[in-house]
């Protein structure tokens, strides 16, 4: 039917309607019927429902528009960031600014747990919201995660198919939220959290609002995939990137590792010291580097305030420290003082050495640790390498030595010997004899080799005979003990013979000082430097076990001895005196600083002891006693 509008009115009428249009307001039928009242204009009700059908559709179009445009932009702006939290905060500040609503956030989902965690929001007043963890199927998020379509409310306060959480309803509260719409992320399949928007007043979120923050966040995960994927790449590119560095950086240690190796295997090969291999270690370490010996002695150079005490002794950490290398074979730090470090040399279980490691710029790496254990089994092969050349020239002067004492050998055959080895044998000797315990005369034998490159030595059955040039006899023991002191043995004897004038005469000179040795620790006589010229008489008398001469000091005077003991007089000093000066009383008395009378009272005291003796066999034999005696008593 045609519409009852005036002719005169249309153009008016299609303005009116073109205007509604273009308001892009949406507007009711009985708005329209006003609107055309006001303008004079009559309509009938089916075109006043038409109009504002038209004017509702295209407002919504209009709207629609606007919103696929700004979910256009958003996504192509979205697609552009790269760093996660950045991306989070921006999905929810475009999503605020799409929905209109007084609150927008975006909880992450973390599968694993089955929980979600607040990331990002817009619009909030309260901190409560700020990282809120949402427990396993709770709240309006739970049910989201459990169905993975959008879940809403319009009235959060008086919903009741949600389970309830004290944190997330104090949270809510916080905010004053009561219409609360959530819409899943989900992207390939995988849910990566819940976009939320909410109302401070009560609210039925309409289709279209449902459908557009669902189709936002479609795109926001997407998005945050894509950034999370970049992200991984990125570590995983800085992983592979930090690995290639370890890699080479450990490549670059073993390369340096492996020539401060060659370096070490040279110092071996060439023959040189440990001094050299300390300083090969101590300059790839960029450290101080000290050796000890098997004897726990400092080699070459040796800052002792860091590993010794003041009386030189290793420091307690510093031996424990080496103990425990020794039973593992590893480089171990030093007690309290991690700094330091310790490597044992050994060879099985026989201790050769050790190398101690001063403090560096940073601590020890696992590559410099392995060099350090490197090192002292270097040390140990050096060791071995030197004790092995050392043995065989020791053997070689050993046997040397052991023909031309025993003359079993014709001179001329040891004199070619000792020549070939640079060694001048014809010369005028001193023999020396050194009673040494079974266990120590290698050791013995090898520190004089080594320390008096001069002298001679050799195994004897009771410890070690050492050969000294051009000296006499007692200056020759002296030497010989003063220098094996330094092994600190606790007693020490040396017996010296008188000089060989000959090769041929050693063999004698030998057996001279042998003797005196084996007869002097019978009399008390074990540690002393003493000319065996001096004992000669004596040993002579009584043969080299000595037990003769004790039986005739206790028959000779005995008695003597006895009554000194007993009533604490000088009848035995008296009566060696009294032989020596001549037998004269006066002589006696005058060198004891006693009166004569004195010297008769004792001497008759001792005849009622031993009855008469002043007889020249008497008096020998007295004098011989009195001697050996004396002897013991001075030992």
């Amino acid at each position: 039917m045609k519409p009852t509008v005036p002719l005169s009115a249309d153009g008016a009428f299609v303005s009116l309607v073109l205007d509604l249009l273009d308001s892009g307001e949406q507007i009711s039928e009985t708005g329209v019927a006003d609107l055309l009242t006001r303008a004079s204009m009559s309509v009938d009700a089916s075109l006043s429902q038409r109009v504002a059908v038209s004017v509702a559709r295209t407002a919504r179009w209009r709207r629609r528009d606007g919103e696929l445009s700004a979910l256009i932009s958003s996504a192509r702006e979205l697609s552009e960031l790269r760093d996660a939290q950045v991306l989070l905060q921006r999905l929810v500040d475009r999503a605020h600014d799409l929905m209109h609503t007084d609150l927008t956030y975006l909880s992450e989902y973390d599968d694993r747990s089955d929980e979600l965690f607040v990331r990002a929001n817009r619009g909030a007043v309260s901190a409560r919201l700020t990282h809120l963890r949402v427990p396993a199927g709770v709240g309006l998020a739970s049910k989201v995660v459990r169905t993975r379509t959008p879940q809403w409310t319009a009235d959060y306060e008086t919903e009741e198919d949600v389970r309830r959480a004290r944190e997330v309803d104090e949270a809510i509260q916080a905010e004053h939220m009561r219409s609360l719409l959530g819409v899943p992320m989900i992207a390939g399949g995988h849910l990566m959290g819940v976009l939320f928007a909410a109302d401070r007043e009560v609210h039925t979120f309409g289709a279209e609002e449902i459908a557009l923050l669902s189709a936002f966040a479609d795109h926001a995960a997407i998005a945050l995939q894509t950034a999370r994927l970049f992200e991984a790449v990125k570590l995983s590119a800085a992983e592979a990137q930090a690995a290639q560095q370890r890699a080479q950086e450990r490549a670059d240690l073993m390369t340096r590792s492996a020539s401060i190796h060659e370096e070490m295997t040279r110092v071996v090969l060439e023959g040189r010291g440990s001094s050299d291999l300390a300083n090969v270690i101590g300059r790839a370490l960029g450290r101080t580097v000290a050796i000890l010996d098997r004897d726990y002695k400092p080699v070459g150079a040796f800052d002792e305030s860091e590993w010794l005490r003041t009386d030189g002794i290793l420091l307690n950490d510093v031996r424990d420290s080496l103990e425990k290398s020794r039973q593992t074979g590893l480089c171990v730090p030093i007690g309290s003082r991690p700094a330091f470090a310790a490597a044992a040399a050994v060879a099985g279980k026989v201790f050769l050495g050790a190398l101690l490691v001063g403090p560096g710029a940073s601590a020890l790496s696992d590559v410099e640790r392995r060099t350090v254990e490197r090192g002292a089994q270097t040390l140990a092969l050096l060791t071995m390498q030197q004790d092995a050349i050392v043995n065989a020239e020791e053997r070689a002067r050993t046997d040397l030595v052991a023909d031309l004492i025993s003359g079993r050998s014709p001179v001329e055959e040891v004199l070619r010997r000792g020549k070939s080895r640079g060694i001048e044998l014809d010369r005028t000797w001193v023999a020396v004899a050194v009673p040494t315990p079974k266990n120590g005369r290698d050791r013995a034998l090898r520190f004089l080799n080594q320390t008096h490159r001069g002298w001679l030595a050799a195994h004897h059955d009771e410890g070690v005979t050492v050969l000294v040039p051009e000296v006499d006899a007692k200056a020759a023991a002296q030497a010989v003990r003063s220098g094996l002191s330094a092994l600190d043995n606790p007693l020490l004897l040396a017996v010296a013979s008188g000089k060989a004038g000959s090769l041929g005469d050693l063999p004698s000179a030998v057996t001279e000082a042998w003797s005196c040795a084996e007869f002097l620790p019978h009399l008390g006589v074990v540690d002393a430097a003493v000319a065996a010229v001096d004992f000669a008489p004596y040993f002579t008398l009584f043969g080299p076990t000595a037990a003769r001469a004790e039986e005739f000091i206790r028959s000779t005077i005995g008695g003597i001895i006895q009554w000194d003991d007993e009533h604490n007089s000088e009848l035995v000093k008296t009566l060696l005196m009294f032989i020596d000066q001549g037998t004269s009383t006066t002589a006696t008395a005058r060198a004891l600083f006693i009166h004569p009378n004195t010297v008769k009272q004792r001497l008759d005291r001792i005849t009622a002891l031993i009855g008469p003796w002043r007889s020249a066999e008497t008096v020998f034999r007295l004098s011989v006693a009195l001697r050996l005696y004396s002897i013991q008593a001075q030992a």
